[in-house]
C-alpha cells in the first residue's frame, strides 16, 4: 500500500531537479501522476522512467490557457486531480543596482505568476473531494541574500500566496502549503552558481554550499521530495497554510567552528 495510492497528481517543473523527483516519488506511492514542464521531452522522458501510472504534458506555466488546459487533460484523462505541486522555476537575479527590468519582470512572472496560475485553474477540481496544493518557496523567501533580490521577492510572495489560498481552500479541505528548502544542486542552481560565482568548478561550489549549513551538507532532491509527499499524503492533513523550512539549519544560525 502506497501513501497516495488512487490520488491524481499534476506537478510543474517534473523535467528535472526537485519537480522531477518529488513526482517520481509520487509514483511510486501509488498516484497517476501528470508530469508537466515547458521542457515537454524531458517531461516525458521523466515520465516514463518513473513508469506506472506516469503521463506528461508540455506546459508553459505563465500562460494561463495553458495551464486551464493541463488541468482539463488531466481531469479527462483520470477522472479528478487531488494534488498539486508547483515546481516550475527560475533562479534568474542580480545585486540591485545591475538587476534590470526585464529580469525582474521574468521572475516573477515565472515563479509567482505561474504557481498563481496553476493553483487558481487547478482550484475547482480541487475543491471537489478535497486536495493538497504544495508550492516550492526557498529560504530566499524568507531571509535576505545578496544578488537575490528578484528570486527572493518572487519566493516571498509564493509563500504569501499559499497563505491566503490555505484560507479560502479551508471550506472545501483543500489544503495549501509551500516547502522552502536552501541549497540544493539541482540544474538551477548550478546556473545561479555560474552566475555568483564564474569560473568556480561545480566541486568547490558544492563543498561551499554545504558548509553554510549547520548540518555540514547541501540538500538532496529527495529531502524535498519526502516532505511534498508528507503534505500529499493524509500524514499532512491537518497543516495548511504553512512553510516547511529544509535548510539543514541555516536560517538558524552559522556552523560551529
Amino acid at each position: 500500500m502506497g501513501k497516495l495510492d488512487g490520488r491524481v497528481a499534476l506537478v510543474t517543473g517534473a523535467a528535472s531537479g526537485l519537480g522531477r523527483a518529488s513526482a517520481s516519488l509520487f509514483v511510486r506511492e501509488g498516484a497517476s501522476v501528470v508530469f508537466a514542464d515547458i521542457d515537454g521531452a524531458g517531461a516525458q522522458a521523466a515520465a516514463a522512467e518513473a513508469g506506472g501510472g506516469a503521463s506528461s504534458e508540455q506546459m508553459d506555466v505563465t500562460i494561463g490557457a495553458d495551464c486551464e488546459r493541463i488541468v482539463a487533460s488531466t481531469l479527462e484523462r483520470y477522472g479528478k486531480l487531488d494534488i498539486l505541486m508547483t515546481c516550475a522555476g527560475v533562479g534568474e537575479s542580480g545585486p540591485i543596482l545591475e538587476l534590470d527590468e526585464a529580469t525582474f519582470d521574468y521572475t516573477i512572472k515565472v515563479n509567482l505568476k505561474g504557481t498563481f496560475l496553476c493553483a487558481k485553474h487547478a482550484f475547482a477540481a480541487l475543491c471537489r473531494q478535497g486536495g493538497s496544493i504544495i508550492a516550492l518557496g526557498s529560504v530566499a523567501g524568507l531571509i535576505g541574500a545578496p544578488g537575490f533580490a528578484a528570486y527572493g521577492a518572487s519566493k516571498a510572495a509564493v509563500i504569501n500566496l499559499m497563505k491566503n489560498i490555505a484560507i479560502e481552500g479551508s471550506a472545501h479541505n483543500v489544503r495549501a502549503n509551500t516547502i522552502c528548502p536552501s541549497w540544493i544542486w539541482t540544474p538551477m542552481v548550478e546556473k545561479a552558481m555560474e552566475r555568483l560565482a564564474p569560473g568556480i568548478a561545480a566541486e568547490a561550489a558544492q563543498i561551499y554550499l554545504a558548509r553554510q549549513s549547520p548540518l555540514g551538507r547541501m540538500g538532496q532532491p529527495e529531502d524535498v521530495a519526502r516532505a511534498a509527499l508528507y503534505l500529499a499524503s493524509d500524514d499532512g492533513a491537518f497543516m495548511t497554510g504553512q512553510i516547511m523550512v529544509l535548510d539543514g539549519g541555516t536560517t538558524v544560525g552559522p556552523r560551529p567552528v
